[in-house]
């Protein structure tokens, strides 16, 4: 009996064990899924059991925080990738113990609703931008409520992580690790459904999927904190033996990586990552460690450097080698096919010698000093390097290279170098050069240079043309007058002039008979003078207006007029007019011809020298100026198939003495050079003339005498004045017409050769 009643008891007790055990295991989040419909997206939370939740939605970036409570996180570590809009991501983690977190991550800030499902929490997130649409909640009895999401401060990623374990040393029994599961909160009796819109409490801060740990401790090795870390991290640490120290230190709830930097930073330590291991070493370490390494760097740089600096010089020198070879290959072809250095002199039958020496000095490339031949023996090159570049130029062969004797056959024609020098009294030119290029500078001289060039006849005529021109009209006219009374006769008359010259003789004065000088005419009974030759009265001239009264040279020139009068026996009248017109039209030729050959200036010229006297030092010198006419034509034939045309370059200069002159004191007074040029360059046929005029001088002067009111009468105004008009005009006119000389063309004898 008491035995059954004692397995009885047994089996009581162990049922109460049970029993207690189920209800104080915490609620485990299992899997996460999400599933879509046309409007909206649904995240189960699969739980063991039942759960209270607290939902919070956050601003900057946008996501949805799901907390539950009494519950360990039993998903995935890593977040779940979710391509369904507005979700971007899913992520949880332990967040603090007995506190699962689900974060889910979104686009922009959209409204939800969170309520219990079978097996768990079910939050439905629109996928349209608009009012929430509530979720069938199936079977479920509770009341769902929609939450409004309200702004919170930006909350750090959950750390996807087993319970925190908390790690406390004593100070007696040095470090050791113990681990405590907090107890979860029991469960309510009546689960909240609803979930609640309030901002979450503080928390420690999170990892990014790692475990959080607290550590407190006093005096702890550094060394052993490090390993501390590598266990709760499960990354491989290596310490070096420059790593020591102790150090206390009091974290809570931390991810590993901001303890490590934080122990790191403490103790003046570094850390180096190489693939999956982590090294620890100290600052000094780390920077003889980078040093040593700079200076391996360095060495190595320097050493390659070297070597490619010897590998550059190597084939820099095996190039020079080679190109000395071509060269001196290339030297001996070339002295082969030009031959030895010659000496010659070309006499020229037309050309200038200096001009053609210059001509080939430039062809050539030749200073007018000449050129220093080579005076270098030239070898073959040195030997073909057999082995590689560094035995035969750095080896002890490198400076044994036999050299070929040279080649020249003469090394005092060799010094002398090549020369072209002209000889103009003799008219030849000295050359020294190769062989074969001499024969093709003699060929040259032959044929293009030393030529009979066509002579071109300049026939000019040079005409200068003064057009003067004078016209003058004058008038003289007076008479006298007897009046008789019984008793006396009264006599007047005007002034007396000399008809031929217009020079007035003197005034007969007024006075009573009897008067001597009159005279009666026995033939016409007049008393009143009348010439005997012309039977014209004599009487004086009230009116005195001759030519030889206005511009000089009129009254030398001869001129024309007439003369009339009426004589009566008591008074007479007479009349004189005289004219002038002169027109004078001169022409100064000059017809100068002369031959010039192609290419070559004709000059001709006339006019005078002026002396000039200038004083200085030594005394009082005498100085010549030009003052002429002169003509410079430079012709060059150009053929164009049987047309012959002729270019000429052409300068007239017409200088010629001023009227105006200059006051020097006692060097006397100069005259002005009056300077006129004109040049032009023209291409005309053969034979035709080229004008050249336009250069003109003009003068012209007027003059009148009047008596005052009366000359200005109409037509009878000429009976009182005298008017001259005198035109002078001068015009340089240069006619030239060229042609070429027809004769045989003398063929060169140029080539004589000594």
């Amino acid at each position: 009996m008491r035995r059954a009643l004692r397995v009885a008891l047994t089996i009581v007790i162990a049922l109460a064990a049970s029993a207690g055990e189920g209800a104080n295991e915490p609620v485990r989040l299992t899997d996460v899924t999400v599933s879509s419909q046309p409007d909206a997206v649904t995240v189960h939370l699969k739980t063991s059991g039942t759960v209270q939740y607290r939902a919070t939605l956050i601003d900057s970036p946008s996501r949805l925080v799901v907390d539950l409570d009494g519950t360990t996180y039993g998903w995935r570590r890593g977040p779940l990738s979710v391509d369904t809009e507005p979700l971007t991501q899913i992520r949880g983690g332990q967040y603090k113990p007995g506190v699962a977190r689900v974060v889910v991550e979104l686009t922009r800030r959209v409204g939800y609703v969170v309520h219990e499902d079978v097996g768990g929490v079910a939050i439905v997130i629109p996928t349209l931008s608009g009012a929430v649409k509530t979720a069938a909640a199936g079977d479920a009895k509770p009341k769902v409520t929609p939450v409004k999401a309200l702004p919170s401060a930006p909350e750090k990623p959950v750390a996807a992580a087993p319970t925190p374990v908390e790690l406390e040393r004593s100070p007696s029994s040095g470090a050791s690790d113990a681990a405590a599961a907090r107890t979860p909160l029991p469960p309510l009796k009546t689960p909240v459904r609803i979930a609640q819109a309030q901002a979450p409490a503080a928390r420690p801060a999170l990892g990014n999927g790692q475990r959080l740990i607290s550590l407190d401790f006093k005096d702890a090795d550094v060394v052993n904190l490090l390993r501390i870390l590598a266990a709760e991290s499960g990354k491989n640490i290596v310490i070096g033996e420059d790593v020591k120290g102790k150090m206390s230190i009091s974290l809570q709830n931390v991810p590993w990586e901001q303890a490590l930097a934080t122990i790191l930073e403490v103790r003046g330590l570094q850390r180096i990552d190489k693939d999956n291991v982590i090294r620890i070493v100290s600052n000094e370490q780390l920077a003889k460690e980078r040093e040593q390494r700079a200076r391996l760097e360095e060495a190595k740089l320097k050493s390659e450097a070297e070597l490619r600096t010897k590998l550059a010089e190597a084939a820099l020198k095996e190039q020079e080698a080679q190109q000395k070879k071509l060269a001196n290959d290339a030297a001996i072809a070339e002295a082969q096919a030009r031959g030895p250095l010659r000496e010659e002199t070309i006499r020229l039958a037309y050309a200038d010698p200096e001009e053609v020496a210059k001509t080939l000095q430039g062809i050539l490339g030749i200073p007018p000093e000449g050129v220093q031949a080579t005076t270098t023996p030239i070898t073959g090159g040195p030997p073909p390097i057999g082995e590689a570049p560094f035995s035969a130029l750095y080896g002890q062969g490198a400076q044994q290279q036999p050299q070929r004797a040279p080649l020249s056959p003469s090394a005092d024609v060799l010094s002398k170098g090549i020369t072209i020098r002209a000889h103009k009294p003799t008219n030849s030119i000295f050359i020294r050069h190769y062989e074969k290029d001499l024969e093709r500078i003699k060929k040259l001289i032959r044929e293009s240079l030393d030529i009979q060039l066509p002579q071109v006849k300049i026939q000019a005529r040079m005409e200068i043309l003064d057009r003067d021109e004078l016209f003058a009209i004058g008038v003289q006219w007076g008479g006298g007058g007897v009046i008789a009374t019984d008793k006396a006769t009264l006599v007047g008359q005007g002034f007396t002039s000399n008809q031929a010259t217009g020079v007035g003789i003197g005034a007969s004065g007024l006075g009573t008979l009897p008067n001597t000088n009159l005279a009666i005419d026995s033939a016409t009974g007049a008393i009143l003078p009348v010439s005997s030759t012309t039977g014209l009265p004599l009487g004086g001239n009230v009116v005195n207006l001759p030519i030889s009264s206005l511009l000089q040279g009129a009254a030398s020139a001869g001129l024309g007029g007439f003369t009339f009068g009426v004589v009566g026996s008591r008074a007479n009248i007479n009349l004189t007019l005289e004219a002038l017109k002169t027109q004078r039209k001169t022409r100064t030729l000059a017809r100068p011809e002369v031959v010039t050959v192609e290419n070559n200036k004709a000059t001709m010229s006339l006019g005078e020298e002026i002396p000039y006297a200038t004083i200085s030092s030594a005394g009082t010198q005498i100085q010549f100026k030009e003052a002429l006419l002169k003509l410079e034509v430079t012709p060059t034939v150009v053929r164009e198939g049987e047309l012959t045309k002729i270019k000429m370059k052409i300068v007239v200069e017409n200088n010629s003495r001023g009227t105006t002159a200059i006051n020097l004191g006692s060097a006397g007074s100069p005259p002005v050079i009056n300077k006129r040029k004109a040049e032009t360059e023209v291409l005309i046929k053969e034979g035709d003339t080229l004008v050249i005029g336009g250069v003109t001088n003009a003068f012209s002067d007027e003059e009148t005498r009047k008596i005052p009111l009366l000359g200005d009468i109409p037509f009878l105004g000429w009976l009182f004045k005298v008017k001259a008009t005198e035109d002078k005009g001068t015009e340089l006119v240069v006619f030239i017409t060229p042609t070429t000389l027809k004769g045989e063309t003398a063929k060169a004898a140029p080539s004589q050769t000594r």
